[in-house]
């Protein structure tokens, strides 16, 4: 079947594991394919005995989706992506530092206007010259997707704390958090260096922060407050 993901044309096969997932990005365009998942080239003999099969489909599509995706000008970022007011803002960081119950609590804080349009791994693109930040049907376990482009706004690495602070990052600051929240399952040097490409580009042009928390309503309000402040220099406004 072919799916529309990122701006891109995708040929997902039923042996992607991801198939059920892709029911908002499915296309009638009919032009050749950008990236074609290949599940003969997964590395199936790779996981322990105790992973089935499916679960295997899914990550390895997922890994060969991110290897090309970085032929252009994207890549994942481990996160829980949120659009406020056509506004992506993206909350990453290690598993358990509550990246999904802090875009929960923007949604609680801020409604419906707040959607989180991925949970786990949404796209980042560069696209003639600005980012983009799509949902993906790599969602994580909670299945949450939705197959939308947005503005990037701007990134947030998230801690646990006593107190809720915040502080933008300088990019040597941020350059190993963002090394260390994507894919980098590559075979190949050279997508090493497209990633490393990328990033550069990213940190020069998208605002990252950090965000010290406690998971309550007024770390949301932080967050947003800073990053929508700050994120006016990505759309220079006033």
């Amino acid at each position: 079947m072919l799916c529309k993901i990122a701006d891109l044309i995708v040929k997902i096969p039923t042996e992607s594991g991801v198939t059920a997932l892709c029911g908002d990005y499915l296309t009638n365009e009919t032009s050749e394919p950008d990236i074609i998942i290949e599940p003969d080239k997964f590395f199936v003999d790779s996981y322990p005995d105790y992973v089935d099969i499916e679960t295997i489909n899914y990550l390895e599509s997922g890994f060969q989706f991110s290897a090309n995706l970085l032929k252009f000008g994207g890549f994942y970022l481990h996160s829980s992506a949120v659009e406020l007011d056509g506004k992506a803002y993206l909350f990453s960081g290690p598993s358990g530092m509550g990246k999904s119950t802090h875009t929960r609590l923007w949604q609680k804080v801020f409604g419906e206007g707040a959607q989180v349009f991925n949970d786990d791994k949404p796209a980042l693109r560069r696209i003639d010259g600005k980012w983009f930040a799509f949902g993906t049907p790599w969602c994580g376990k909670d299945r949450i997707n939705q197959n939308k482009k947005v503005p990037l706004a701007g990134i947030c690495f998230l801690k646990r704390g006593e107190e809720n602070k915040i502080r933008r990052l300088d990019p040597k600051e941020a350059f190993p958090l963002l090394m260390s929240q994507t894919i980098r399952k590559f075979k190949k040097a050279e997508s090493l260096d497209l990633l490393l490409n990328m990033i550069g580009y990213l940190l020069k042009e998208i605002p990252v922060f950090e965000l010290e928390n406690k998971p309550v309503e007024e770390a949301a309000m932080l967050s947003h407050k800073t990053m929508l402040e700050a994120s006016k220099e990505v759309f220079h406004e006033n």
